[in-house]
């Protein structure tokens, strides 16, 4: 359930940053610009809305498994759960675009009230804070409970373990996976938190935050695909492998060399004439 939830993040992640580099690329057509404004401003909220999503299965699954080995679920129970999920997820974000269009008929007519005008992401401020902000806090808010809630209970059934090996191991997999959303979170929350005092503050006077927001919506893909493919464990795995070969490398030419061709056609053979030095090695 969590890999589905994070395999449709990180898909929001590539398609919102395909339309924001559309929308940067300089749209002259108002009617395209706003159907990008609006892709957009549904797609980067459904990204904190799948996180979550991730975030509230995790606690649910450190609640229901207490025991180190996870207890299978039926198939029908998780196929009604993920459909929950899916509605929450796609449904915030589209309840957030039909009320920034219902506030832009009612409020403002203009098409898009860019930072640049060359960016067709920003609306008016009010839609913005109103349609965007406002529920993209209330998610953050629901993800640190979730987060909290999650060490807590991880903390206790930890705890309940008897034995010693099981509890660390127990503990090192929950730590692992807590750290993880952990770190998507502050991701988030700090692009989004750019992109908010950007829209609100003033670009021509302090671009430092319109700068930062978009080397951090850039590089976010990225960097949560590394976060949960190259953690501690998969690094230690690379290097010792990388380590090891660099080790059985002899130098061509050199007695190492020799040394190892002999012990393998040694270790290769059952035959007793075979286990005698002919020819007399090279003198080291």
């Amino acid at each position: 359930m969590s890999g589905t939830a994070l395999m449709y993040m990180l898909a929001n992640m590539f398609l919102t940053q395909l339309f924001y580099v559309v929308g940067v690329g300089g749209v002259q057509e108002d009617n395209l610009c706003l159907c990008l404004a609006f892709g957009i401003h549904y797609l980067r909220l459904a990204i904190i809305s799948w996180l979550c999503v991730m975030t509230y299965d995790m606690l649910i699954t450190f609640r229901n498994n207490v025991n180190l080995n996870p207890r299978p679920e039926p198939v029908n129970v998780l196929i009604s759960r993920f459909v929950k999920y899916s509605l929450f997820a796609w449904g915030v974000p589209s309840l957030s675009v039909i009320s920034a269009s219902v506030m832009r008929m009612t409020v403002n007519h203009q098409t898009v009230d860019n930072l640049n005008p060359y960016n067709c992401w920003f609306f008016e401020k009010t839609i913005y804070n109103v349609t965007f902000a406002m529920p993209a806090l209330c998610c953050f808010a629901a993800i640190v409970d979730s987060l909290v809630r999650s060490w807590l209970t991880a903390r206790a059934t930890v705890g309940l373990q008897v034995d010693k090996k099981t509890r660390l191991k127990m503990h090192r997999k929950r730590t692992l996976q807590l750290h993880l959303y952990v770190k998507i979170a502050t991701l988030l929350f700090a692009v989004n938190v750019f992109g908010y005092v950007a829209r609100n503050g003033s670009p021509a006077s302090d671009p430092v935050a319109w700068i930062a927001y978009n080397v951090g919506h850039s590089l976010q893909g990225i960097l949560v695909a590394l976060a949960v493919t190259c953690n501690c464990q998969v690094l230690k795995i690379y290097t010792r492998s990388f380590t090891r070969r660099r080790r059985r490398r002899p130098r061509n030419g050199s007695a190492t060399a020799l040394f190892d061709k002999r012990d393998n056609d040694i270790s290769d053979t059952t035959y007793l004439q075979n286990l005698t030095w002919d020819p007399v090695p090279l003198p080291v």
